[in-house]
């Protein structure tokens, strides 16, 4: 694969993970700001806060990754797959961030909390037919 391609491709993976997890990020801030006590405040800061560690580690490997492709102007063979754990360590996360949008209707309310959790389903399947999907072309 040409550089140029390696490049766009790390840089627009890190991107969507620091995206996510500065929202992960976020909603740590704000049920620790609410100062909820209970499990389940607790266990949805979590389940963000693991899932913000997760993204947090997926952009420090694609930095990596991409600098030291641009840094030797070659693809890495040897990076490959760190590249490849560090994206399923980004899906895992948002796997979390999603259950753990699903639990924060619950802190609120059950109407909420269902309403949630629908939610949050529905985008887990279409992420995970994606996936899929997109695995499938290289099986």
């Amino acid at each position: 694969m040409p550089v140029e391609n390696i490049l766009q491709e790390v840089n627009q993976i890190a991107t969507l993970a620091g995206i996510l997890a500065g929202f992960a990020f976020s909603a740590v801030v704000q049920l620790l700001a609410s100062d909820r006590p209970g499990k389940l405040p607790t266990i949805t800061i979590v389940i963000f806060t693991l899932s913000t560690l997760m993204f947090l580690f997926t952009i420090f490997a694609f930095v990596m990754i991409g600098a030291a492709t641009a840094e030797l102007n070659q693809e890495i063979k040897e990076l490959d797959s760190l590249g490849g754990w560090a994206f399923m360590i980004a899906f895992f996360g948002l796997i979390l961030f999603l259950f753990g949008v699903g639990l924060t209707g619950w802190i609120r309310s059950t109407v909420t909390g269902i309403a949630t959790s629908i939610f949050s389903l529905l985008t887990f399947c279409l992420s995970l037919w994606v996936f899929a999907s997109v695995i499938s072309i290289f099986i």
